[in-house]
């Protein structure tokens, strides 16, 4: 049994290492020596979590707690001592220094079970309990040990370590290089449970590793990464990518959201299947437990959005028109959209958005009624439909959802031969207060996470310079000046993911497309992830660093007038050395993942197709 110290020396390893190559080894050196379930439990712990990213499995403890429970358990000015050392696990560290530290280390799993007890406090009190619960653990741990404890409860781990490394990391483990990356991925993308996934590859020898990957099939409850889709700069190009015909879809501008139906007797299997699971299951007292018992169903119901986020409390009458629907278990792609049932139109994506909340959900359901259009199909009554192709898909879907009224609709889906079709069917689209049109190329699998020219869209914004808008995340804000500095935010530093260095680079400032609200509601969740320097895996020019450093979680959207090349950063190449030439936000904290964001090879892409036309 490995114990905890163990694993935070080698966190403490990683932070001293500045190569991405060297992190990788290193942890692949150490998960070698690890169980099948403690390949599981690092696997998450590393991003800071107990369970994959679609488990309600948040610690819901701030700092402020923490700095207030060991105040009153030390006597220490902890909040100076915080505020000097700039971190909270340092801080810690420190003061646990002076603590007596000739205690036995736990094992990897008692920590982890701590931290279950952690996520299974609430209710009335669920503060003191946490704080009991902290500070029990707390006095059993030596001073690195609390240091990445702390971190830990705290959401402030930052490692620098993304899933995509994670996968690189168990083919380092596995065969000694990254020769398993493409069917790691394609592992992930149709079973993103990072645990599960290290739990087959550790159980694989060398030789059976590739076929047990690719034995990984859909799970209903497990999300399967979105499919995304290409762009192109004119209809013309869609001609010369496809030569026979085509599907065209709507392309509609809401939440892009997978709807999971599967039978309670399913759910009995995965107790077997999924670490996590055991820990949820045990808890059923608790009201937000992520399969709770539903005495009048038979089946269980769960949404997720792109990034992996579970929003079913969000949308109950989409659960409910789920459970009417006769199929027994299925996984839709679908976008939420909100919809006017008396006009039999859409509404805006800000009043869609409304949606996206905890709170009075039922009086927005009223505000703010929503329809669930659904494009695919990925699994019907007991099937993986990932590999079928998608004229075959699109068939399966329009029998299961041909016929329904609700909240739940069937996506139209047109065959055309010609661009002259292609293009009539946009103006369509278009004219109903469509974002544009999806096309697609009739055979070929589902390919989950991927974007190829199977998949084209083709948005309003065709005939403007930048084809489309760029989603990013912030690595960083400016404090500015004037009138905005009441605010202590006047602009924010935005990077797209370089996917050779596996960094985020950062590219442009953006100030302007903020109201007063938005440079409110920004500036309070980017202080709970402010460093002093940034996490390793940014890279920017010295003329661009900002006053702030974040770490990289909230995703934006961006316009802009144009891609430029940028003259200052032609020897770094970061970002491919492009900018945007002025760049406005369009929408903060997008509802996608940071491994969704725009890559350096897409902005290349973009930047090359204004240039030829």
């Amino acid at each position: 049994m490995r114990k905890y110290i163990d694993l935070c020396n080698l966190f403490e390893k990683l932070e001293s290492l500045q190569s991405r190559n060297e992190m990788s080894l290193e942890l692949a050196t150490f998960l070698k020596e690890c169980n099948s379930e403690e390949v599981q439990i690092i696997s998450y712990m590393i991003q800071g979590r107990v369970a994959p990213m679609f488990v309600k499995s948040e610690f819901n403890y701030s700092e402020k707690s923490l700095l207030k429970l060991l105040s009153q358990h030390t006597g220490e000015d902890v909040q100076s001592l915080r505020k000097e050392s700039g971190d909270i696990g340092n801080t810690v560290y420190e003061i646990w220094k002076k603590q007596d530290s000739t205690k036995e280390s736990l094992g990897i799993k008692e920590i982890y079970e701590i931290l279950w007890e952690i996520v299974n406090t609430s209710g009335i009190g669920a503060i003191s309990r946490k704080n009991a619960l902290i500070l029990q653990c707390l006095q059993k741990l030596n001073p690195l040990e609390s240091k990445y404890f702390v971190r830990t409860i705290c959401g402030q781990l930052r490692l620098g370590l993304s899933m995509r490394s994670l996968l690189d990391v168990f083919s380092l483990a596995t065969v000694g290089d990254k020769s398993l990356k493409v069917i790691l991925e394609q592992a992930y993308g149709v079973c993103a449970d990072i645990g599960y996934i290290g739990k087959k590859v550790f159980e694989s020898d060398r030789e059976s590793v590739v076929e047990n990957l690719s034995n990984i099939s859909a799970i209903p409850g497990t999300p399967i990464l979105s499919r995304l889709v290409q762009r192109v700069a004119s209809f013309d190009e869609i001609s010369e990518r496809f030569k026979s015909t085509v599907l065209v879809q709507p392309k509609f501008d809401g939440l892009r959201c997978q709807i999971h139906k599967w039978s309670k007797k399913d759910t009995e299997l995965k107790k077997n299947l999924l670490l996590w699971f055991s820990y949820l299951d045990s808890k059923p007292r608790q009201t937000n437990n992520l399969f709770s018992s539903e005495k009048s169903f038979d089946c269980e119901v769960r949404l997720y959005t792109r990034n992996l986020e579970d929003v079913t409390e969000m949308f109950p009458e989409i659960v409910d028109y789920a459970r009417e629907l006769k199929q027994s278990s299925f996984i839709l792609d679908s976008e939420i959209v909100g919809w006017n049932y008396k006009k039999n139109n859409f509404l805006s994506y800000q009043e869609t958005m409304q949606r996206r909340r905890k709170y009075s959900i039922e009086s927005k359901m009223v505000d703010v009624p929503v329809k669930a259009f659904c494009f695919d199909i990925l699994y019907l009554s007991g099937d993986s439909l990932v590999n079928k192709d998608t004229i075959d898909r699109v068939k399966a879907l329009e029998g299961v959802l041909v016929h329904t009224q609700g909240s739940i609709s069937l996506a139209e889906s047109i065959e055309a031969e010609t661009t002259k079709q292609i293009k009539k069917y946009f103006d369509k689209s278009v004219s109903m207060g469509l974002e544009g049109v999806i096309v697609k190329q009739l055979s070929g699998g589902y390919r989950p996470g991927l974007r190829n020219y199977e998949w084209i869209k083709v948005k309003k914004s065709i005939e403007k310079d930048l084809v489309d808008t760029i989603d990013m995340v912030i690595v960083g804000y400016y404090k500015g000046s004037g009138r905005r500095s009441d605010f202590g935010l006047g602009a924010i530093l935005g990077a797209i993911y370089n996917g050779e260095t596996d960094t985020y680079d950062a590219i442009c400032k953006i100030g302007t497309g903020m109201k007063d609200e938005i440079l409110k509601d920004m500036k309070e969740k980017l202080s709970q992830y402010s460093l002093k320097t940034p996490v390793k895996n940014v890279r920017v020019v010295d003329n661009l660093k900002p006053d702030i450093w974040v770490e990289p979680k909230y995703v934006i959207t961006v316009d802009a007038d144009e891609i430029t090349k940028n003259i200052s950063n032609m020897d770094l190449l970061i970002g491919g050395g492009l900018s945007l030439r002025f760049p406005r936000l369009i929408e903060f904290d997008r509802d996608k993942g940071v491994e969704d964001i725009t890559t350096v090879t897409e902005i290349l892409d973009m930047y090359n197709m204004r240039k030829k036309s």
